[in-house]
């Protein structure tokens, strides 16, 4: 990925710094249909992932911790609450600093995912992605999501941004593959 891209990807970089994975820019259209419409919208993935799975949507954090700037990283998996299946693995840096101290004590808490806090509280914001990738190999992923070595990941690097326009949250969200098939010979 361009140099551009590698910055689009910081918060997964900051839990994977010897990251090693293929990833490649893509176009929406060239997603699978089945996950463009989980990636390609303006909204947030939780709903989306509630809506698809009929379940809530629960949040398991693989590990956090507060940056040098102030901004909180957490590196997660989306879980479905009724079975446990991993739905979506995540790396985000939350800028603390845009919510007030009682969305700040919940995100910190780490049991609801961002997108459930926002929608729950009735914080008005909007998604704003900017890239889409498609990942093959490295970084632990696959194992992450029990997806088959080879097979396709894709994802987004997505920006959450206040009405005002105020930074709240940069994330790199990656989903399961559609099917066990494999598609990144071409990677």
């Amino acid at each position: 990925m361009s140099l551009v891209a590698n910055e689009l990807l910081y918060p997964l970089r900051r839990f994977r710094p010897s990251l090693d994975a293929d990833f490649e820019q893509v176009a929406p259209e060239q997603m699978p249909e089945a996950l463009r419409g989980l990636l390609v919208h303006t909204g947030d993935m939780t709903s989306r992932l509630e809506a698809l799975h009929q379940s809530r949507i629960a949040l398991e954090v693989l590990q956090a911790g507060v940056g040098d700037g102030g901004a909180y990283y957490r590196e997660v998996l989306l879980k479905n609450a009724a079975t446990g299946g991993a739905v979506e693995y995540g790396a985000i840096e939350i800028f603390l600093e845009a919510f007030d101290p009682s969305l700040r004590t919940q995100i910190l808490e780490g049991k609801i995912p961002l997108g459930g806090l926002l929608n729950s509280n009735g914080v008005r914001y909007r998604s704003e992605p900017q890239a889409y990738f498609r990942v093959c190999e490295g970084a632990g992923m696959h194992v992450l999501l029990g997806a088959a070595a080879g097979s396709g990941l894709y994802g987004r690097c997505n920006v959450l941004r206040a009405e005002t326009g105020v930074l709240l949250a940069r994330i790199v969200e990656v989903l399961p593959p559609v099917a066990n098939r494999s598609i990144c010979e071409s990677i």
